[in-house]
């Protein structure tokens, strides 16, 4: 297992060019979100709102409007910039720092807002300081080979502890009746749901079912991403196809998560230890959906 590990951290041997391609997603991501931020000027009209809670006593940290929109607007274009490949350290700090810094103030202005695309805010950090074009006399290019190889595990675990996280949650917090009944499940479908969803409901065998394969799916899925690595293109496809199943019936698209999988986990890239007639066919599958659902996805760039 050691072993495994090992070579999931610093032995991707797909690691640069899948870096390159999870940047372009993450960027095109970072840029939702921010394009759909509000401007300075909600902050101002609304300030007796959103500048109102206090946490220990201690008033939020504010920004004028002016400040805020040279913030968002040094996020956009130094995004814009990295994301179409422009990878100077200057033009990664300012997109990075930016796309952090703003959508981290969006947050913080209750003290139990939870942030559903705080993960962007990482995995953008972290992607923008392993984004090194190593010199053409470089001595030692695997150095950086190995840099990537350590962001892009960083991601693909980040992603799968977040999978891992939600079941816990449900358990810890639920108890076995939260798959024993499936009332969370049916309740969400009826109340909160699509159409299709509350039609779903009505089947009290399935949502139990469905509660079951859930807690189990989510709470599984770190350590089954490490135990079968070989099969990661499997279990990101099975995580996309959540995600557009929970859209369907729920509404939900937490499009920020899975549009970062095809590139963290399906695509077939140059280096990649799989099989390429088989991964050829389930990318090319995957990115079909991908791109069908990015045409339909609605803008709320913090959704859950």
């Amino acid at each position: 297992m050691l072993r495994r590990v090992t070579d999931i951290l610093f032995r991707q041997a797909d690691a640069p060019a899948r870096m390159r391609l999870t940047r372009t997603v993450l960027g095109a991501a970072a840029l939702r979100t921010l394009w759909h931020l509000p401007d300075g000027s909600f902050f101002e009209e609304h300030a007796d709102t959103v500048m109102s809670e206090q946490v220990c006593g201690k008033p939020r940290f504010t920004l004028t409007r002016q400040q805020y929109d040279l913030l968002r607007g040094a996020g956009l274009v130094g995004m814009a910039l990295w994301t179409a490949g422009v990878r100077h350290p200057a033009v990664r700090t300012v997109a990075a720092t930016a796309f952090i810094s703003t959508n981290a103030y969006v947050a913080h202005f209750h003290p139990r807002f939870w942030n559903y695309n705080s993960h962007l805010s990482l995995f953008v950090g972290v992607a923008a300081a392993a984004d090194l074009r190593p010199p053409l006399d470089d001595p030692l290019p695997e150095r950086t080979a190995q840099l990537q190889s350590v962001a892009l595990a960083s991601m693909q675990l980040g992603a799968a502890t977040v999978y891992s996280q939600a079941g816990l949650s449900k358990l810890v917090h639920g108890g076995r009746e939260w798959m024993t009944t499936g009332r969370t499940v049916k309740g969400s479908l009826a109340v909160l749901g699509t159409p299709a969803g509350a039609e779903l409901s009505r089947n009290d065998e399935l949502m139990r079912l469905i509660a079951v394969l859930t807690v189990l799916g989510e709470a599984a899925f770190l350590p089954l991403l490490v135990a079968r690595w070989q099969d990661r293109r499997l279990i990101g496809a099975g995580a996309v196809g959540f995600h557009l199943l929970t859209r369907r019936y729920l509404g939900i698209s937490f499009w920020h998560m899975w549009w970062l999988h095809p590139a963290l986990f399906v695509v077939p890239l140059v280096g990649d230890d799989r099989s390429a007639s088989r991964a050829h066919r389930l990318g090319v599958a995957l990115l079909k959906g991908f791109a069908d659902q990015m045409c339909t996805l609605p803008a709320k760039p913090n959704g859950v």
